[in-house]
């Protein structure tokens, strides 16, 4: 339904769902031009491609009346913990990790969840950029292939596709200025499978 538009106008959509789903109401140019970082002028301009593509119904010049065409319903998101620099030796979601809380939909209950900031070009090619969040759903084992988060000697996580070759790993970078990490598996421990994604608008 949405690979008609950009990245910007998607972002924009994101944000008014996100803010649908947590109270029900449109948020204000105000709000949006604040979590998105850029001005009124730019937001009003893109609810208006959005209207026109028709993603949002707006009434105009009724002030704040626009919607998502499929609304999320109050109360259908999660919020789930931000992960920042993960510190050594600390599990990834001890109280030192977590720099603040992202609401996300379509999270299943039962399941737990976390969301990390990328740093760095190393998976450019799969799509995820240098300040990216990821939503990782939380596990300690993950199939060949996987795009994970890993400890690796309980230091650092890092985001990468996951490589099993025997009694060692490798944590494959999808970018080709890279070469893959290669380990003995007990230096690596899986913290999750990367499951979705969030990109913040640049103005």
């Amino acid at each position: 339904m949405d690979r008609d538009l950009t990245d910007k106008q998607r972002a924009v959509l994101e944000a008014i769902q996100e803010f649908w789903g947590r109270t029900g109401v449109a948020p204000s140019l105000a709000d949006l031009a604040a979590t998105l970082g850029v001005s009124r002028a730019t937001v009003h301009e893109h609810i208006g491609l959005l209207k026109d593509k028709g993603h949002l119904d707006h009434i105009v010049r009724a002030g704040r009346t626009w919607r998502p065409k499929a609304a999320v319903p109050p109360g259908s998101m999660r919020r789930v913990p931000l992960v920042g620099r993960v510190a050594a030796g600390q599990p990834i979601l001890a109280a030192e990790n977590i720099e603040g809380w992202i609401a996300v939909e379509e999270v299943p209950e039962g399941a737990a969840y976390f969301a990390l900031r990328v740093h760095g070009d190393s998976m450019i090619e799969g799509g995820i950029l240098d300040g990216d969040t990821v939503i990782v759903r939380q596990q300690v084992v993950a199939e060949d292939g996987d795009i994970v988060v890993a400890l690796v000697d309980e230091e650092g996580a890092t985001v990468k596709k996951l490589k099993k070759c025997g009694e060692r790993v490798q944590l494959v970078a999808m970018n080709h200025a890279y070469q893959p990490i290669d380990l003995p598996a007990e230096r690596v421990r899986v913290q999750g499978k990367v499951v979705g994604l969030r990109r913040r608008m640049q103005s």
